[in-house]
Order: C-alpha cells, then sequence, then structure tokens
C-alpha cells in the first residue's frame, strides 16, 4: 500500500505554470468584515496556505487538477496543471511543493516543473483518493487523510502521518471523508473531520514522534449547520469550519461549542485560512456544484477577509 522513492515520476514533461492577473471584486463591508473575491473560476477550491517567505497564497482545484499561486500585490495567478486529481498540498523548505494526488504524495519543484513520486498511498484501493492535509506545527510531518471518492461512500478513509523522506504511518481509520485537518495554537492538539458524517474529531497530538491519542468526537454539524469541510485555527484557540453545506464558517470555540456563525457571500465555502504579512487575513476557497443551473461571482472564488483575528503563520516542511 505504501511506499517511498525520490526518482519516481507520473509524467515526462515538466510542469510549467500559466500566468494571468485576477482583479478583485469588492464585496464591501459583509458581516461587518471588509471583504474582496477573487474571481478565479474553481471548480472545487481547496487547500489555501500562506507562504510568508514568499508573501504568496497557495490553493488547489481540485476537479481542475491544478496548482494555484497568487500574488495579491498585484492580482498576478499563476496556474500549474497536474495530471491527476489533487486534495491537498504542504510547502517546504526547499521551494518544493507536496501534492497529495489521488494515490500518492509527489513533490513539485515550482521552478523546474519537475514532480517526482515521494510515496505512493492507497494505490490497493482504486475507489480511494487522497484529501484534506497540513504541514504539522514544527515543520517535522505532513498530515493528511483519504477518502472514498465514490457517490455511495463507505467509511474507507484513513488518516495519515509521512515524514520527509516519505516514511509513512496510519494515525485513524474508518472515516468515509476526511477533512478538516488543523492544529491547535500551541500545538498539542489535532483537529479532523469526517464531512460526510458531520463529525470533528480532535485527539492529543504529539509532535516530536508524529502520533496521535484516542480520538473523540468533539462537535457535530449537520447538513443545515454546514458539514465541516476544510479549517484552520486562530490565536486565541477558535476552530474555524468550512460549512460547505450552509454558505458559512462555524467558528468553534475551545469546548468545540459554537462560538460564531459566519455567513460567507459563496453557496459552498471549502476552506478557510489565515495569511498576509501579520497572519490578520483570512482567505476562503470555494467549490461550483455541477447541478447548479448557474454560478455566482463568488462561487468557485478565492474570497480574502480582513479584521476576522490572526492565525499562527503556516510551517513549512523541513523546517524543523
Amino acid at each position: 500500500m505504501t511506499g517511498s522513492g525520490s526518482g519516481g515520476t507520473i509524467s515526462e514533461t515538466a510542469l510549467r505554470p500559466r500566468t494571468d492577473r485576477v482583479s478583485p471584486v469588492v464585496v464591501g463591508c459583509h458581516e461587518g468584515f471588509d471583504m474582496l473575491a477573487y474571481p478565479v473560476a474553481n471548480r472545487v477550491g481547496e487547500s489555501p496556505c500562506w507562504h510568508h517567505g514568499q508573501e504568496r497564497l497557495y490553493w488547489i482545484d481540485v476537479r481542475g487538477q491544478q496548482l494555484l499561486r497568487l500574488d495579491p500585490a498585484t492580482g498576478r495567478v499563476e496556474r500549474w496543471d497536474l495530471p491527476d486529481v489533487v486534495g491537498s498540498i504542504a510547502l517546504c523548505q526547499s521551494g518544493e511543493v507536496w501534492l497529495a494526488l489521488r494515490h500518492g504524495v509527489h513533490a513539485l519543484d515550482t521552478d523546474s516543473g519537475l514532480l517526482r513520486l515521494v510515496a505512493s498511498v492507497e494505490d490497493d484501493r482504486p475507489d480511494n483518493r487522497l484529501n484534506d492535509g497540513k504541514v504539522s506545527p514544527s515543520g517535522r510531518w505532513f498530515v493528511f487523510g483519504s477518502m472514498d471518492d465514490r457517490p455511495r461512500k463507505e467509511p474507507t478513509g484513513a488518516l495519515y502521518c509521512m515524514s520527509l523522506q516519505g516514511e509513512l504511518r496510519t494515525l485513524w481509520r474508518g472515516l468515509v471523508v476526511a477533512n478538516g485537518i488543523a492544529f491547535s495554537a500551541d500545538g498539542s492538539t489535532l483537529y479532523f473531520s469526517d464531512s460526510a458524517r458531520g463529525l470533528v474529531f480532535k485527539a492529543d497530538w504529539n509532535e516530536q514522534r508524529g502520533c496521535i491519542g484516542e480520538p473523540s468526537i468533539w462537535c457535530v454539524l449537520d447538513e443545515a449547520a454546514g458539514r465541516p469541510d476544510g479549517a484552520t485555527v486562530d490565536t486565541v484557540g477558535h476552530y474555524w469550519s468550512a460549512g460547505v453545506s450552509a454558505g458559512c464558517l462555524n467558528v468553534l470555540d475551545r469546548s468545540g461549542a459554537l462560538h460564531r456563525k459566519l455567513p460567507v457571500p459563496c453557496r459552498a465555502p471549502t476552506m478557510p485560512a489565515f495569511g498576509g504579512a501579520r497572519s490578520d487575513v483570512l482567505f476562503v476557497t470555494s467549490l461550483v456544484r455541477p447541478d447548479w443551473a448557474s454560478a455566482g461571482v463568488c462561487d468557485g472564488a478565492l474570497l480574502m477577509l480582513r479584521g476576522c483575528g490572526h492565525g499562527v503563520p503556516a510551517a513549512l516542511l523541513g523546517t524543523h
């Protein structure tokens, strides 16, 4: 099921980005926050991650099979077309971007375009694919999950932890759609969700060893409340969960109780992430469902909110 290596590639062709400029649309003061929307036309935007050294935002389009990078100062957007569906990313100290493609983690050198295999994952489960993921607080681990990619889903997904050398361990099994991965501000707690069942879990996290304690159900969010998709945590301990079925962000306090529900101007937000020079800008990705007759200007857009608080700067893989 698993393996590692540094020489495997999916494609012999170097991946070169296409570049354009996207002018943000002013949404105005929405729910008390200044908000912009970048109409990037994502099918399933996900996994936003701010790179403090570059002052750029990276994210993906899952079904569009793209890695994207935005310079908010200029509106310049670069898009790398990928050879398969992508579930999440990890930014590396080396400058590479790790991509959780369908059945393996690959490293992309954004300068040369070389894509190399780091480790195969679940290549014996053709109905599964990799999904949400985050770099651990010290940059020692890439924690990511998998999901059943069929319309009628079963709990065949799992939560994994991978080292920089591609060594893989299983943290938890029995998930339908692994999602919502985030670490508490002090690095002692791992949060994750099962989007299909509306469950958010918490577990003790050991950063040194890359392992968890027994997970417990921390919060239940149903279809009406907003099924838990991607998530982030702010510096005061609130867990920000994208309510993908309810057009909102559900902000949970340390006990798992709802602290605030923040409606957003897109129907299906997928993941929030703090960024900007002071980690005080909240970026939110979104999706467009295939059965929608039409999409609004904010559906499939990248939202940018100011005044929501501060997040912990994202660690780069390999910085420990």
